[in-house]
């Protein structure tokens, strides 16, 4: 292959990849629902701990609510938003806790990440493993 066709077949490759990056680089959602929601969550109170003002400048806990499931096991939901316009990635962990105030173990609770559109809201869930748990912590961090 000449030099001139390895720069060609090189500035093609190029610019495929670029367009490439460009178009998965979309900012916004678009988000379609039924105008009278026929859910009923059960929406609980939340305190917040802000320790990190930027990261509660990007991201933001739109509501939070709580069912039972399986009879006995605690399930948790939070609505999640990026608050900026580029896309971001919401790093995560949900925290269980019984009835006296103690953290319980949970193989299934690490950090997780969930990438998010600008300005996209998304729920993230969890069901506790444990029937003892009463209460939860979400936590995020960058």
């Amino acid at each position: 292959m000449t030099s001139l066709k390895k720069t060609r077949v090189g500035l093609a490759a190029l610019a495929v990849g670029l367009a490439a990056l460009f178009s998965g680089c979309a900012t916004n959602v678009n988000t379609y629902e039924r105008a009278d929601s026929q859910a009923a969550p059960s929406y609980i109170n939340d305190k917040r701990v802000i320790t990190d003002n930027t990261l509660a400048g990007t991201f933001r806990v739109v509501a939070l609510n709580q069912s039972t499931v399986s009879g006995n096991l605690l399930k948790v939901q939070a609505t999640v938003e990026n608050l900026k316009n580029k896309p971001r990635l919401l790093n995560y962990k949900f925290e269980w806790i019984d009835v006296d105030g103690m953290a319980l173990d949970s193989a299934n609770e690490t950090w997780k990440g969930l990438p998010l559109q600008g300005r996209e809201t998304a729920n993230i869930s969890t069901v506790s493993i444990n029937p003892r748990a009463v209460d939860f912590r979400l936590k995020f961090r960058e």
